[in-house]
């Protein structure tokens, strides 16, 4: 099965924003990244779409991504950026099929697999922040990539949409390879398989949810948090 190997370096001008990154994610398995804001999880994902040029190398299945054209590096990659208002009125069917561009994925498929399939032909500024949220996830899903990021997928939701979309990406995660910047802690710590934390642009902690102790979190939020279960669910209390 092929996996995501990422080992790469960013910088902006001459500040360093990512440095020494190295990881590899496989389908399966949900990883999240975390951390606090500024260290680097969006830069990172962006590097990782094309969005942004890295020094380094990101292969999937004996391919460098880096070097990629960006149609071909979309039929690998899809990005799902952070939830903005839409500018034009699309259709919820036409904003989905934008995302077909680079492989002529299956649209209708996309619509159903995120519930918007009787949406299909209203316009996508009617939408409530949490079905534009799914519709982000569907026009990712038209690329029918192998790999999918997700730059802070539930921030902004109400706690349905916000289990909405986990929901979808743990029914997905077989069949890509889910990358997700979580904001959300308690999401991260209860939904995901393994758990990425950036500080300064560095990898500073990875494993799975529960090695996640109260230590890590205060080293890399310079904050002192609690860590409870209540019936087998984990939350972190500042």
């Amino acid at each position: 099965m092929p996996k995501l190997h990422v080992d790469i370096s960013f910088s902006y001008a001459s500040k360093r924003v990512l440095d020494g990154i190295s990881f590899e994610a496989e389908k399966g398995k949900l990883l999240a990244i975390i951390g606090p804001n500024g260290s680097g999880k969006s830069t990172l994902l962006k590097c990782i779409a094309g969005i942004l040029k890295p020094e380094g190398k990101i292969i999937y299945d004996g391919i460098d991504l880096i070097h990629l054209r960006p149609k071909e590096r979309a039929r690998i990659v899809s990005y799902v950026p952070q939830s903005s208002f839409p500018e034009f009125a699309f259709t919820v069917e036409e904003f989905v099929e934008l995302g077909t561009y680079a492989s002529g994925g299956d649209v209708e498929k996309a619509l159903e697999s995120v519930g918007l399939i009787e949406k299909r032909e209203e316009f996508i500024t009617n939408l409530s922040g949490g079905e534009y949220q799914l519709a982000l996830i569907a026009r990712a899903l038209a690329q029918g990539s192998d790999v999918m990021l997700l730059d802070e997928p539930t921030s902004h939701l109400d706690i349905n949409h916000a289990k909405e979309v986990v929901d979808l990406l743990l029914r997905l995660k077989d069949e890509k390879v889910i990358i997700a910047v979580l904001h959300d802690l308690n999401i991260a710590l209860n939904y995901a398989d393994e758990i990425l934390v950036l500080k300064h642009g560095r990898i500073v902690w990875r494993g799975s949810p529960d090695e996640v102790s109260e230590k890590v979190i205060e080293e890399s939020y310079s904050v002192t948090p609690r860590i409870i279960r209540i019936n087998g669910i984990k939350a972190v209390i500042p």
